[in-house]
């Protein structure tokens, strides 16, 4: 790839997150946050987009976002009202301008044309207060073969009232500012136009406008794309500097700007953040800056001794102070020529002050494929360090030796390692999360229902490689909350209910794993018409006792549905059953709640990585398992005098007042034929992430250990009981267990003999 097509490649990147920003800021405004901050942020989204699309000469896309930006400048300067048709009209673009960008990228065919050109007419519409604006006939070209550029607002507007010379165009003392404007070449490589900015600053009162057109070269070397003009432009009126500056927000560093009071002290301007500490320069000459900010000056070649030149009204530096401490911006002392006496110097506004901000973070982008090299190079980094750490331990090495106390720091450096490789692989879930209010709305019109998506926990962070394999289980979940689980807005009216729905998205950190619900407060599950269902299509006998949270499960069954009309949403018997697989190929769970009339919460449980465990190693029989640190609640050596059974043959121990089931591992997992004796064993209290809490009997703990995990289902098959399998520092297999099965199903089953792992 050669380096245009790099660039352009991180600008598609950056197009993701934009429409991200984007898309979640309209959201906000959709919810009635219409607050200028939250306006500036889709502005700033779409003029991104825009800068971007014309270094890059995507002109469909740039011709797009245009029009969606000029009619969001018309919302920031509140002079068109931010409603609800016109928040439905931005929702819709943004969709639009999202499909410019796929189309643009070669990811999807051209936008049609007929649905960009009516989106772009209602834009334009509600940017020009309900009337579009007059056709632009052909435009003939000058004897240059240049195309006459036009504006929304003729240069001849009286608001922008072009004179020849704008050296007197205020009186001395009359409010305003003089504007002193040079544009960059890449200004106009990033599709923004001096026209517009002028007609942006004539908004904000009469101007006068003139333009420096000394630094024109001839046409032999004239560079088009280059900027060669300077305009000096007077504002007369009572306006602060900040709105001023807010008209160039997006190009300041791409020009150079100058604003200075008309008939006033100047207003010294720093284009980017001042430096630090002054730059010890004999160059350098302090007075000679400060007069060309003054005078709006274009850069001239330093002079030893400045000497300002004669004018109307000049500016005389009289001492600079820069603070020895602490950076800050430089101070000036300003008084009028002779003979006139100086006025009294006029303190900086608070406004006008360069305020240090706190660095943002840096960043880089690397390719994925590094990454996870580099964990997989650590994972075996890890492996390595426990074999090592095995084979000192059988050498029978006092723990005060060297070679043991070196394997202690190895470890421990080891961990750190690991750490700090699995940081560089944690992504927060919003990037997920941010997708889903499209869905929402897009599924709740087709439904005709009204939906409200409250999200939270964003800023979970979980493996990116867990999170990239979120969305569609997440999707299947939230469609069928609003087709199955929300009521119609009449229903929700006559069961007492507000009109719209709430679908709740939430994603937490517990036990050592990520938990993602999807709670709504619909209908609920109706079980007698599920089991009926179940039954009609013959996925289980009629005469079938169930509980309720079996009947809840039978919506994962393969070839289930409840929808009575097969549509674009549902009805063809897939979508719970794949979240169910999905989920479990991450090492993941699924679980239901629901309350007739209340609604339903399904819980979607999930390792925070795929890569590495902390967990404890126990020995089973013959075999040795690694049990989740998470899960652990305690462990304890189990006393005759605690121990009972439930109908003469089911053990439980008492544990602080309770009694918890006591589940023999190496009998459940087909190890061994006949139970151990529970005292002669350790017990490890365990905990689900329901809050269901057990014992497991093990013969023996062998210590807490961070292994590297081995996917057992793509390297053998699916094992009840079994999370994921690893290698131990001897070389081995172990198996590490999967608590919440063991505990809440597999206690209810006789012991397996169908699967044993030889010696």
């Amino acid at each position: 790839m050669d380096a245009f097509e790099a660039i352009k490649a991180t600008f598609f990147q950056e197009c993701d997150e934009l429409l991200a920003e984007l898309e979640s800021k309209l959201m906000l405004l959709e919810q009635g946050q219409t607050d200028l901050e939250t306006i500036n942020a889709v502005f700033r989204a779409v003029h991104s987009v825009k800068g971007g699309a014309g270094a890059f000469g995507l002109e469909a896309l740039v011709r797009f976002a245009h029009v969606f930006e000029t009619l969001m400048d018309e919302l920031r300067g509140g002079r068109k009202p931010c409603d609800a048709v016109t928040i439905k009209t931005l929702l819709r673009a943004s969709d639009v301008l999202a499909d410019h960008i796929q189309a643009a990228q070669g990811l999807a065919p051209p936008v049609d044309e007929e649905r960009s050109a009516g989106l772009v007419q209602e834009l334009e519409l509600l940017t020009h207060g309900g009337e579009a604006p007059p056709a632009v006939e052909e435009e003939e070209e000058d004897d240059f073969g240049f195309t006459p550029m036009a504006f929304d607002a003729p240069l001849d507007d009286p608001a922008l009232a072009v004179e020849a010379t704008a050296a007197d165009a205020a009186p001395a003392g009359q409010p305003g500012w003089r504007i002193v404007f040079k544009p960059h070449g890449r200004m106009y490589g990033s599709a923004n136009e001096a026209g517009l900015l002028l007609r942006e600053v004539g908004r904000l009162g009469p101007i006068t406008v003139s333009v420096d057109e000394a630094a024109l070269p001839t046409l032999d070397v004239l560079v088009a794309e280059d900027g060669y003009l300077t305009w000096t432009i007077d504002l007369v009126a009572d306006v602060d500097e900040k709105a001023v500056r807010e008209v160039f927000d997006f190009v300041e560093a791409d020009c150079d700007l100058t604003i200075t009071p008309l008939g006033g002290a100047p207003a010294l301007v720093f284009e980017e953040e001042p430096p630090a500490v002054l730059p010890a320069s004999d160059d350098l000459d302090i007075a000679a800056l400060l007069a060309k900010a003054a005078a709006g000056a274009a850069p001239e070649t330093p002079a030893a001794a400045p000497a300002p030149a004669p004018a109307p009204q000049s500016v005389a530096p009289q001492s600079v102070t820069p603070e020895p401490a602490a950076p800050a911006p430089v101070a000036a002392q300003v008084s009028a020529p002779e003979p006139a006496p100086a006025p009294a110097a006029a303190p900086i506004p608070p406004a006008q002050v360069a305020t240090p901000v706190a660095p943002a973070p840096v960043t880089i982008r690397v390719d994925l494929d590094r990454v996870d090299r580099l964990i997989n190079v650590v994972g075996e980094l890890v492996i390595q360090q426990a074999m090592l750490s095995q084979r000192v331990l059988e050498s029978g090495l006092a723990r005060s030796s060297g070679i043991a106390l070196g394997m202690e720091d190895l470890e421990l450096l080891t961990r750190e390692i690991q750490d700090s490789v699995m940081a560089i692989r944690a992504q927060p879930v919003k990037s997920v999360f941010q997708r889903m209010p499209r869905l929402v709305r897009e599924v709740a019109d087709m439904v005709s229902k009204q939906v409200r998506l409250v999200t939270s926990g964003e800023d979970t962070e979980v493996d990116k490689t867990v999170v990239e394999r979120l969305a569609e289980p997440i999707t299947h979940m939230l469609r069928n909350a609003i087709d199955h689980g929300l009521e119609t807005p009449e229903e929700r009216i006559a069961a007492g209910k507000p009109a719209e729905g709430t679908v709740r998205l939430a994603a937490l950190h517990r036990s050592g794993r990520i938990v993602i619900e999807i709670a709504d407060d619909g209908r609920g599950i109706n079980r007698e018409r599920v089991k009926k269902i179940a039954v009609d299509k013959g996925l289980i006998a009629a005469d079938a006792a169930l509980t309720d949270e079996q009947i809840d499960n039978l919506i994962f069954l393969p070839g289930f549905s409840t929808a009575a009309v097969v549509s674009d949403i549902s009805g063809r018997g897939v979508g719970m059953d794949v979240v169910r697989r999905s989920i479990q190929a991450l090492g993941g769970r699924i679980s239901i709640s629901s309350v007739p009339g209340k609604g339903s919460t399904f819980t979607l449980s999930l390792p925070l990585t795929l890569a590495v465990l902390d967990g404890m190693v126990v020995t089973a029989a013959d075999q040795t398992l690694i049990a989740p640190l998470p899960a652990i609640v305690e462990s304890l050596t189990p006393q005759e005098s605690d121990l009972h059974y439930v109908g003469g043959l089911d053990p439980v121990i008492r544990f602080r007042d309770r009694f918890l089931p006591l589940i023999d591992v190496a009998l459940t997992m087909g190890f061994r034929e006949t139970p151990m004796v529970p005292s002669e064993g350790v017990a490890v209290v365990v905990e689900t992430e329901g809050g269901q809490q057990a014992a497991l009997l093990f013969d023996a703990i062998q210590g807490q250990r961070q292994v590297v995990i081995k996917s057992l289902e793509t390297n053998y098959r699916q094992v009840e009981g079994v999370a994921a399998a690893t290698i131990l520092g001897d070389g081995r297999v172990a198996l590490i267990l999967d608590v919440d099965v063991l505990v809440t199903d597999m206690r209810r089953k006789s012991p397996r003999s169908d699967f044993k792992l030889a010696s």
